[in-house]
């Protein structure tokens, strides 16, 4: 009775101490903790996982709720961490598929670190775009795979009835690598168009700013910079705009006081309000001459109107502000002015970028709705 009792303990016990003699060799401890994962969970870990997290929980990827509607029809490449996963791996998307339990882009979106155990990026070649160009700016490539125009401008920009043009059209809310690129914004016939400096000075292109900490005791906050991405935000009730990532090629790089703002000069006075401003600034002015509260600008006046009087020239409410119209044609150039305005609004960096593109896209199409515009100060 107490031999058949031993073995039996000992039956049981043998497979354990195997494998923690295995589990020994692979760097495991007691209770299945791998050194592997301390490398994130430990108590002094090699990767700073909670900060990250901590900036992520206030990012767009997170909290924007994309992947509760956006999960098929091909959005759910950009909106759902499943669906840019097996579009990395497959190199497309099927149109006619949906995910069916879509979570909200997260760590592992763009980190492989549950394959490859360190945060190697899942993907960072180049991209090529909508309109044929290609994005090579380093880490930033894995960004440009979602930040891009959805279309071809040559393909969407044509004379179209009024009835036919959505709230929804354009170049759809992320063109960012278009802009930085300086390519898929309307170029009208007999102008020339160039590029700011940006395109070829970022090796990494968007992370170098969008990711950028401060250094020093004194951070900012979680909802700025590191895996939140955003340049500006609140910092003990005031605004704050991260300049970190722009001090190695702007030394003197300050926030306009007051604003979320950087406080960079414009070359001239390209809103013509009588006054040179901040960059930012004066492209807003370029933007409300397109929209504005006061219901003046250019596609809420035209015959037939793009927007209503009311309309507010804001990211958020650009599709709420929808004229609504069924009656009327528009011609190419409008159609072409109204896609460049919602290109640049919806960069939503306001010129910084790519300035010089910027200005040229927004002079140019404003000339085209108003023919008397002085547009001497456009940039050559």
């Amino acid at each position: 009775m107490h031999r058949v009792f031993l073995t039996a303990v000992m039956l049981a016990v043998l497979p354990m101490a195997v494998l923690a003699e295995g589990a020994a060799e692979k760097g495991w401890t007691r209770g299945g903790f791998s050194s592997s994962c301390a490398d994130c969970h430990g108590a002094a870990p090699k990767y700073p996982l909670l900060g990250a997290r901590l900036g992520y929980d206030t990012s767009g990827h997170k909290n924007n709720d994309n992947s509760f509607y956006a999960n098929g029809a091909g959005c759910q490449k950009c909106h759902t961490n499943e669906g840019f996963i097996d579009f990395v791996k497959t190199g497309k998307v099927d149109d006619k598929a949906f995910v069916r339990y879509p979570s909200q882009p997260n760590c592992v979106t763009c980190h492989t670190q549950h394959e490859t155990w360190d945060f190697s990026l899942r993907t960072a070649e180049p991209v090529k775009l909508a309109e044929g160009s290609v994005f090579d700016l380093g880490k930033g490539n894995l960004c440009a795979n979602c930040h891009q125009s959805r279309g071809d401008v040559k393909q969407n920009v044509k004379a179209m009835a009024a009835k036919d043009v959505r709230a929804t059209w354009g170049a759809h809310h992320g063109p960012q690598s278009d802009l930085i690129n300086g390519t898929n914004a309307y170029e009208f016939p007999g102008k020339s168009y160039s590029s700011s400096p940006h395109k070829f000075v970022l090796r990494e292109g968007c992370v170098e700013c969008h990711m950028a900490l401060p250094e020093g005791r004194y951070g900012l906050n979680p909802s700025i910079g590191g895996h939140s991405f955003n340049i500006a935000g609140e910092v003990h009730e005031a605004p704050r705009v991260n300049t970190a990532g722009c001090l190695a090629c702007h030394k003197d790089m300050k926030q306009l006081a007051g604003a979320e703002l950087f406080d960079i000069k414009a070359k001239a006075d390209y809103d013509q309000d009588g006054k040179v401003e901040a960059v930012q600034q004066e492209v807003q002015g370029l933007l409300d001459a397109f929209v504005n509260e006061e219901g003046t600008g250019y596609l809420q006046t035209m015959d037939p109107p793009m927007f209503k009087k009311d309309a507010k020239a804001s990211f958020a409410e650009l599709s709420a502000g929808w004229a609504g119209t069924t009656a009327g044609q528009w011609s190419q150039d409008q159609i072409g002015a109204l896609w460049n305005y919602k290109y640049i609004l919806e960069d939503r960096s306001r010129g910084v970028h790519n300035l010089t593109y910027t200005i040229q896209v927004l002079y140019d199409s404003l000339k085209a709705l108003e023919p008397s515009l002085d547009d001497s100060l456009r940039p050559e």
